[in-house]
């Protein structure tokens, strides 16, 4: 019965292929569009397709003009924006200042907006000046600035409704998102995105053109003649939380150096080494175990996101490496939503999901910051705010001396360091970045067929 299906859905896709648009697969239901609210990793894709924020990140992640053509740093720390003026909604009315104060006010007014704009947006005050729209935040402004590309900007009562450079229609079977008059000018007619949960229809799906784009398995595999290979280095991680204690972080960071076999791990994934990802810039930092006595063998509970295969199949290697050292690590899959909805409330002993980070060290801080979107076990330091407040630049030694107070009692430990393995037809020329295909700026809008 699922073949049959997968057929049905292959030759549905080989039709549409003939329309130029950009044809992919999501792994889940990522629901309705919404700028504020949504913080999935699918969400985030369609954001940056529908949507414009102040500012994007270029492909070497330095912030770019987006909504904004322009901004400026007063002397009082607050940051200063001017809008373009060509920019419009879908339903064409011209973006505002007022649209993006309603949305920076929304963001901080509705309790079940995303957590991620939550924490950016945190202490931050802003207003109009001349016209032009400031933000101040305790943040440093540097910071603040890098930030805000996660923040697109709604229009005031939708906030289903973006200014971006494509449109999004949800279908029946598919989301698609469709060209527009822009200012960043895609050069592509659309993107079509349907759902293939099964790892397995997704190869097929790709081996047999049907996609543009794609993950492969992890296993080393060539492509098929129609597509060629692009690896990208991400700064993403798989990540376990642990509540309450020291004590299971310390098991997992022996376990995770030989837990996992090559042939498991593929091209997409190595253990990490250190607390902190290595791709933001930070030197491998081991937990202080100082004179915390080993946890006696038993029982651990781990949540995770159900129907990841491949995440499934790294937990149950750490399984077989725990039950060497006499423990029972229990693995307990759970929806995505409810997953979240566990994260949020902080119901877990150890609770594990990839952790895709912002192309700066400043990403790290959502561990620490008491509303952090990764500080999901309410973990504090009388000294860390101290600490904080003297981060400068990348590589200054209070950056070092963060991270090691962090590691005397960390909340987090990172099991692998993952890159990006796609396959993507040979016809369609991409702009990769540091966040991916799709989170930098031009993303999708840049991307051209070579016809």
């Amino acid at each position: 019965m699922r073949n049959r299906l997968a057929a049905l859905i292959f030759v549905s896709l080989s039709a549409l292929a003939q329309a130029q648009m950009v044809e992919e697969s999501l792994p889940r239901d990522p629901g309705p569009l919404d700028l504020i609210r949504g913080d999935s990793y699918e969400q985030w894709i369609f954001q940056s397709l529908a949507g414009d924020a102040l500012v994007g990140l270029g492909p070497a992640g330095q912030a770019v003009p987006r909504l904004a053509s322009s901004w400026k740093f007063q002397k009082d720390g607050a940051l200063l924006f001017t809008l373009r003026g060509d920019v419009r909604f879908t339903d064409g009315s011209p973006v505002t200042a007022e649209d993006v104060l309603w949305t920076f006010a929304e963001i901080g007014r509705d309790p079940k907006a995303s957590p991620t704009k939550r924490a950016i947006l945190e202490g931050a005050s802003s207003g109009l000046q001349d016209g032009r729209v400031w933000i101040r935040s305790p943040k440093p402004p540097g910071r603040l600035l890098l930030e805000l590309a996660r923040v697109p900007i709604a229009q005031k009562g939708h906030p289903d409704r973006g200014s971006g450079p494509f449109l999004y229609q949800k279908e029946a079977a598919a989301w698609t998102f469709t060209r527009r008059e822009h200012f960043l000018k895609p050069r592509i007619d659309g993107l079509r995105f349907r759902l293939l949960p099964d790892s397995g229809a997704v190869l097929q799906a790709l081996q047999k053109g049907w996609l543009t784009i794609g993950a492969p398995p992890p296993r080393p595999l060539a492509p098929p003649a129609s597509h060629r290979v692009l690896v990208q280095p991400m700064n993403a991680q798989l990540v376990v939380w642990s509540r309450p204690g020291l004590g299971p972080l310390q098991l997992l960071e022996r376990w995770r150096q030989d837990a996992f076999p090559p042939g498991l791990l593929g091209q997409n994934a190595r253990p990490s080494r250190g607390l902190w990802p290595e791709s933001l810039g930070f030197e491998p930092q081991a937990i202080d175990t100082g004179s915390a006595p080993p946890l006696p063998p038993g029982r651990l509970k781990l949540l995770y996101a159900a129907g990841e295969p491949f995440t499934e199949n790294l937990l149950l290697a750490l399984r077989e490496r725990a039950r060497k050292d006499g423990f029972e690590l229990q693995l307990a899959p759970l929806e995505q939503a409810l997953l979240v909805d566990r994260l949020r409330r902080g119901d877990f002993e150890l609770a594990c999901s990839v952790v895709v980070f912002e192309p700066h060290p400043w990403a790290a801080l959502e561990y620490l910051e008491p509303k952090g979107p990764m500080n999901l076990t309410g973990w504090r330091d009388p000294q860390a705010p101290a600490l904080t407040a003297g981060l400068r630049q990348a590589g200054d030694a209070a950056w070092r001396d963060l991270q090691a107070l962090w590691a005397r009692h960390p909340a987090t430990l990172p099991l692998l360091d993952f890159q990006s393995v796609i396959w993507v037809d040979k016809r369609l020329g991409v702009e990769p970045s540091v966040l991916g295909l799709y989170l930098g700026t031009p993303g999708a809008a840049g991307w051209r067929w070579n016809r």
